[in-house]
């Protein structure tokens, strides 16, 4: 009897070792999970810092896509060639962007990169939509640009106004023009005063006074020109500024309201 109770305590014992042993197991199964975490983030970390290492996967060729016309093409090519063989995943294509912008006769850019390791700029070139008065140009964004040794086309309209209002000039007469190409006419000026009063010449006569309601005004207007074109160019000014008709100032000096 004495020999089964030690028997039994030794296996009471023995199970509660056991179980006493089940944590340990489950805490080091936790550390081994929580060790191959770590090592896996090293193992990423070292991954990206070997893909974005400067002297890693560089840029292998450049593409320009687009109609070049006066671009200078030693320029952009100068521009282009500080970004060659930089690394494809890093290289910052704002300033490629800005780079490839700042090359004459560049209206607009775009950069993509190319897999496996190509750089690909879509280059627009300037188109002039104006000649601005106080020197220089407006392009068809809107932008003030000046540029050397370039005769322009015939027939760009002259812009004249406040500093800064290029891009509003630029839109406006795009909707001025609108308004009169049905009728045959077409702008040759737009000035814009401080104040906001909009003038616009014509091809052939007259100017028109405008003021502020630009467009209301003209569209006005246009609804009895076809009574008044037969006298066009006998016209020398039309201010629309008035409520409810407009005045024609004549090329002989005499004077009539509508």
């Amino acid at each position: 009897m004495r020999i089964g109770a030690d028997i039994r305590t030794r296996l009471a014992h023995d199970r509660r070792g056991s179980r006493a042993a089940r944590p340990l197991g489950r805490l080091d199964r936790r550390h081994a999970r929580i060790a191959l975490v770590v090592f896996a983030g090293l193992a990423a970390a070292l991954g990206v810092h070997a893909v974005l290492a400067p002297n890693r996967f560089p840029v292998r060729s450049v593409r320009v896509i687009g109609h070049l016309g006066h671009i200078p093409q030693p320029l952009l090519v100068a521009a282009v060639r500080p970004f060659l063989y930089q690394n494809f995943y890093t290289l910052p294509l704002d300033a490629v962007r800005t780079a490839v912008a700042g090359v004459p006769w560049v209206g607009s850019v775009r950069v993509e990169r190319r897999f496996p390791r190509a750089l690909v700029i879509y280059v627009g070139r300037l188109r002039l939509a104006a000649r601005w008065a106080h020197g220089g140009w407006v392009d068809t964004s809107g932008g003030h640009v000046h540029v050397q040794g370039y005769e322009p086309p015939a027939g760009l309209p002259v812009f004249q106004g406040p500093v800064g209002s290029e891009q509003e000039m630029w839109a406006h007469y795009g909707r001025l023009q609108a308004l009169l190409k049905p009728a045959g006419l077409v702008v040759t000026a737009v000035d814009l005063s401080n104040r906001g009063t909009w003038r616009v010449a014509l091809r052939g006569g007259p100017q028109l006074v405008l003021g502020r309601k630009a467009c209301a005004r003209l569209a006005r207007f246009l609804t009895v020109y076809p009574q008044l074109a037969a006298r066009r160019r006998m016209m020398q000014q039309v201010d629309l500024r008035y409520t409810n008709g407009f005045a024609i100032g004549w090329k002989t000096g005499s004077g009539d309201k509508k």
